[in-house]
């Protein structure tokens, strides 16, 4: 049981961490290119600097809480499936 909780805990780390890429590469590209331009460093340790937290910081909210985040998902996906069951069974009735 341990072994499946922490597969699912990286498997979240690795989607959190995807989903802030964009947010983590933009702040990397603004960061790094004002270091750059302004003498401040190398752009790459500007982007590092940026980047690099805001993907830690999302994976380790993923390994946190992914058990909690399965259990939403599943959840919000049997309600869904629930909801669309009855809405079908009651046009049969009604109509």
């Amino acid at each position: 049981m341990t072994q499946q909780v922490e597969n699912q805990n990286e498997f979240w780390a690795e989607v959190s961490a995807i989903a802030v890429c964009p947010v983590a590469i933009a702040a990397g590209v603004a960061k790094g290119a004002y270091d750059a331009s302004t003498d401040n460093g190398p752009f790459v340790d500007g982007f590092s600097g940026a980047a690099a937290p805001i993907i830690r910081a999302a994976r380790g909210f993923g390994e946190e809480h992914g058990t909690t985040i399965t259990k939403g998902v599943v959840t919000g996906a049997a309600g869904t499936l629930g909801a669309r069951i009855m809405r079908e069974g009651l046009k049969r009735v009604v109509g």
